[in-house]
């Protein structure tokens, strides 16, 4: 029997910075190697970059790329993070700056987006008296935010600096209220009251509306080939550049066994994990068949609950994803914007078990665009997930799919593209106040 967990932990220090990776294709996959280190551009005492950040690691981990490479580039990057993700920005070359969330212990996030993103308004309006005060004697030059972190614009308008938006999600488009929100106006979420207050008592001009859905310039970690109704954008200025990975060794390694079986890896991410009757279906679907299966279930789940494990079939806590997903054949995917541009990265066809709003819309969109199938949870038992593995396995059509959408993420330029748009934006700025 193969029973093995690990608990995902970032390193609690670091001597060296983990350099850029540089996204190379080789077949019908792509590989991750070291970027050289840069000549820095900029003295960093002359350029201080601060990115706002809310503690979900699908939001944290596609802005790690993006801080080392301005790190490279010799900017002094600050990261507003709290103490979760704290050696995590140390290992990309960052600086913490830790402020704390309310959390209930043993709690999961809600698969409503409208009270997840109420309680992200919670956090962003909680935590402006504490990171104003850390940055007042060392203001940045210019603010990244997450597209839930509003503390970040609020605290930009009072230092009176250049901001841009970093969307590890859909860029704003006509019809993603609805689409999300199940509302027929963003108004309706129950925080947007509290961060209309926040606006003004920041003397803002801007409205929520504007804030959320129309943001003047934003990064998107996906590329515009995927993004839902690109055509009917709102923002100001896009720039995708596609997926922005880094090395991450502060995950660990995970090394393919050498059975010569093809590898199937089941993921709900990080959020929704509390799934045992999902887990339970998986391990009898790939029981006596021809696959290894790696599967992850998070911390909130007993694996006694899991029963005895057939051969080839290995459990985890977390896994370092990028090394599984080198090896994998299938991913069966919650359907995170950051997990579906990874398998993407290479070229990993998925089955999407999405768990809320957002996740069925990027499962939707794998669908439509060929990349893999959509099988709804409440339609999951062993036999249609085993064939649902299957036939993304064997198709022909999904492989070319796959293969036709590799030039778009290496034309899309990740985080070397991202730094681009962070240094013209300050060019700008800097051209605007001479």
């Amino acid at each position: 029997m193969n029973r093995v967990t690990r608990e995902n932990a970032c390193l609690a220090s670091r001597l060296t910075v983990v350099p850029a990776v540089r996204i190379q294709r080789s077949g019908a996959s792509m590989s991750l190697a070291p970027i050289p280190p840069q000549v820095p551009r900029k003295d960093p005492a002359q350029a201080h970059v601060a990115v706002f950040n809310v503690p979900q690691h699908g939001h944290v981990f596609p802005t790690l790329a993006v801080v080392e490479e301005l790190v490279a580039r010799g900017y002094r990057v600050s990261c507003a993070v709290t103490e979760e993700f704290e050696a995590c920005v140390k290992d990309a070359g960052g600086t913490p700056v830790l402020y704390r969330a309310p959390s209930v212990e043993g709690s999961e996030a809600p698969e409503d987006l409208a009270s997840g993103v109420t309680q992200a308004v919670t956090v962003s309006v909680e935590s402006l008296p504490a990171l104003a005060s850390h940055f007042e004697g060392d203001r940045p030059d210019i603010v990244l935010y997450d597209v839930y972190a509003w503390a970040g614009p609020l605290l930009a308008e009072r230092w009176q600096v250049p901001v841009v938006q970093l969307s590890p999600t859909h860029v704003p488009y006509e019809g993603i209220v609805q689409d999300l929100f199940g509302l027929p106006d963003i108004s309706r979420i129950p925080g947007f009251p509290t961060l209309a207050h926040a606006l003004d008592q920041a003397g803002l001009t801007t409205t929520v509306h504007a804030l959320t859905l129309a943001p003047s310039r934003v990064i998107a970690f996906l590329p515009r080939s995927f993004q839902r109704s690109p055509e009917t954008v709102t923002a100001g200025q896009c720039h995708f550049v596609g997926p922005a990975l880094s090395a991450r060794t502060f995950q660990g390694s995970w090394r393919r066994p050498q059975c010569g079986r093809k590898v199937v890896y089941i993921s709900l991410g990080s959020q929704f994990t509390r799934r045992p009757d999902f887990y339970r279906a998986c391990i009898q679907a790939f029981a006596g068949s021809d696959w290894h299966a790696v599967m992850t279930v998070g911390a909130g789940v007993s694996l006694s609950e899991l029963g005895e494990l057939p051969e080839h079939f290995e459990v985890h806590r977390s896994v370092p994803q990028l090394d599984v997903l080198r090896a994998a054949s299938v991913f069966v995917t919650h359907g995170g914007m950051g997990s579906v541009m990874e398998s993407l990265t290479y070229a990993v066809p998925m089955v999407g078990v999405p768990q809320m709003a957002e996740q069925r819309i990027n499962v939707d969109q794998i669908e439509r665009l060929g990349l893999g199938r959509h099988l709804p949870r409440e339609q999951v038992d062993a036999q249609t997930l085993r064939q649902a593995v299957e036939e993304v396995a064997a198709s022909t059509a999904i492989a070319r799919a796959l293969a036709q959408m590799g030039p778009a993420l290496r034309e899309a330029g990740g985080a070397s593209a991202a730094a681009d748009v962070v240094e013209e934006t300050l060019l700008s700025a800097r051209v605007a106040n001479a």
